[in-house]
């Protein structure tokens, strides 16, 4: 068991390339499938405007915490404490990271927002950030992050988040985990060797991704209750900037017609 523990995960390169192949033919089956059944179970697959402004506000409130105040100043100060290792496999840093994507989900609460939440923020790190992970290549690892979270999201129905209970904490638990996981998987065992040549051992794998499905799924479940907070404060403050815009115009017409007269 010890020496399968310090094995090194790698693949041969025909393997690598069959299984990304599959990998990138599930994430389109699995697009496919929210349309499908997001449609059935009676959302709204159309995003409004006002949608696609809180995706870009809050993509770039994920890029920027994620690879600026998180790996710039957060991380470092982990990495500075007892069992640095295990904290960092356990995500701490990533909490209020699930934060902003809990407050992105209940502000939309639209198929394929989760994965275009996450997806934007890896675009965004692309772009800023050019590593080795800059390649379109690495585009499923980004996907697979958020792909998972709006299957459950779509399954659940049209009632997820919209209320702060017990109920948004298990959804939260779930989709925080299914957010950490298979996605750190697949970087470590089929891209990071086929992209990079990376390697990690079968324990490293094997820990890493399940403290993250932990960290990441407790992270989520406990903040779901404040965004959905958040969201409904949101709402309402947009309401009544709707309602009193509706007013002046209302309010001008009748003093155009009045001077008219």
């Amino acid at each position: 068991m010890g020496d399968l523990w310090q094995s090194t995960v790698q693949f041969p390169t025909a393997v690598n390339i069959t299984v990304y192949i599959i990998l990138v033919v599930l994430a389109l089956s699995g697009l496919y499938f929210i349309w499908v059944r997001g449609r059935a179970a009676g959302f709204t697959m159309r995003w409004s405007t006002q949608d696609i402004l809180v995706l870009a506000i809050m993509g770039v409130l994920l890029e920027v915490y994620d690879n600026l105040i998180g790996d710039q100043f957060v991380t470092p100060v982990l990495k500075l404490l007892p069992a640095s290792d295990i904290i960092h496999d356990f995500a701490i840093n990533d909490l209020p990271y699930m934060f902003l994507l809990m407050v992105g989900i209940a502000l939309i609460r639209k198929p394929y927002v989760a994965t275009a939440l996450v997806f934007l923020n890896f675009l965004l790190m692309q772009l800023l950030y050019p590593g080795d992970k800059s390649s379109v290549l690495w585009w499923p690892y980004g996907i697979y992050q958020g792909l998972l979270v709006d299957i459950y999201f779509v399954l659940r129905g049209q009632h997820i988040f919209e209320v702060a209970n017990i109920r948004a904490f298990w959804d939260g638990l779930i989709m925080g985990a299914v957010r950490a996981v298979p996605a750190v998987t697949i970087s470590a065992v089929i891209l990071g060797p086929l992209l990079t040549g990376s390697t990690d051992t079968f324990g490293d794998v094997v820990l890493n991704g399940s403290l993250n499905l932990v960290g990441n799924g407790l992270e989520a479940a406990i903040t779901a209750g404040l965004a959905i907070y958040v969201a409904h404060s949101v709402s309402r403050t947009s309401t009544h900037e709707v309602i009193a815009q509706e007013d002046v115009a209302q309010a001008a017409e009748v003093s155009q017609k009045g001077g008219a007269s």
